[in-house]
């Protein structure tokens, strides 16, 4: 399935948040990248094609492949970003398009984060970028993908690499999980504009006065499975209605509430040859204070790195692997 939910969120002094769950059957690097400025990093495996980056990063990734292939991050001057699985609708290409650089799907968020300051910089990005059909040497096949990104503006936008060529869509509501494309996700949400935090009223029936069972009866309706339409309406409608966050505090802690509602526990999600999906990861971080939370399936305490304590001029990479083994908050020792 390799499934995953995104999410944008802004606290009321003005902080702007992305956020993401990583659904698969096995985890594909539970390292935290630090990669500097001025590092070198390449586009595809095949023809590398080297550059440097201009920006500072940091984000969940894979340093196995010739270069740190970022799954999701930040960069040091706020630009936020992710990859969801796209299953059976992405189209890449086998030969890059003239005039184009190509670039290997799975190396496009360290390439962007690189060299992009705003989502507008990503659109020319992908304008100016083919996204190619080559295989990732960790990989034993070619991940469909699209991408999900945010910036101190606030605004998210989504591209989707189809038929036609790349999608763009820019005033988003600020959710994306997989298939369908947005377009079909966002029209989706129609059939659930009556779904609300407040209960539904009583009626009387020839007489009889039938009432609500208990609280939470705005919410009938709001579905509970694990496909990919069903977590964006989730995520979505409570979005929409938590209590808005005062600060970063907040906003973190709303969004690690919300994602949790996604979260795909070991053995609800089984494929055809038997290998079970489930969340191995979820990751937020802020664009103002470049800062990024997660914590695995396996321990669920948050950790926390702020980019800005790197030194952005360092000539090597860094990681920081992640716990996978619960800890806990022992408060009677």
């Amino acid at each position: 399935m390799f499934g995953c939910s995104s999410l944008t969120l802004q606290s009321k002094d003005q902080k702007h948040f992305f956020a993401r769950t990583m659904d698969f059957t096995k985890t594909l690097g539970n390292d935290i990248v630090f990669v500097p400025r001025n590092y070198t990093i390449v586009a595809t495996e095949k023809n590398p094609q080297p550059t440097q980056t201009t920006y500072a990063m940091l984000g969940m990734g894979n340093t196995e492949t010739p270069m740190p292939a970022l799954f999701d991050g930040l960069n040091e001057v706020g630009l936020m970003g992710a990859v969801l699985y796209y299953r059976d609708h992405a189209r890449y290409f086998d030969e890059v398009e003239e005039g184009k650089t190509a670039i290997n799907p799975l190396f496009a968020i360290t390439n962007i984060l690189a060299s992009c300051k705003t989502v507008d910089d990503v659109v020319q990005f992908f304008e100016s970028h083919t996204l190619i059909n080559e295989m990732v040497s960790v990989i034993d096949f070619i991940p469909p993908l699209h991408f999900t990104f945010s910036d101190r503006t606030g605004e998210s936008i989504i591209i989707e690499p189809n038929l036609h060529g790349i999608t763009v869509h820019r005033k988003t509501v600020g959710v994306m999980t997989n298939s369908p494309n947005y377009e079909w996700q966002e029209k989706n949400l129609w059939n659930y504009v009556g779904i609300s935090p407040y209960d539904v009223k009583g009626i009387v029936m020839n007489g009889v006065e039938l009432k609500p069972l208990s609280l939470g009866t705005g919410g009938l309706g709001l579905p509970g499975d694990f496909t990919p339409p069903s977590r964006f309406v989730r995520v979505a409608m409570v979005r929409q209605y938590i209590e808005e966050a005062q600060n970063e505090d907040e906003a973190i802690r709303n969004i690690f509430h919300i994602l949790s509602l996604v979260n795909v526990p070991k053995g609800m999600v089984i494929n055809d040859e038997g290998l079970v999906d489930y969340t191995c990861y979820t990751a937020a971080m802020c664009s103002e204070s470049l800062t990024y939370y997660c914590h695995t399936y396996e321990d669920r305490q948050i950790a926390v790195i702020k980019l800005e304590n790197e030194n952005y001029d360092a000539t090597t990479l860094k990681t920081y692997p992640i716990s996978t083994k619960q800890s806990y908050n022992m408060i009677n020792e």
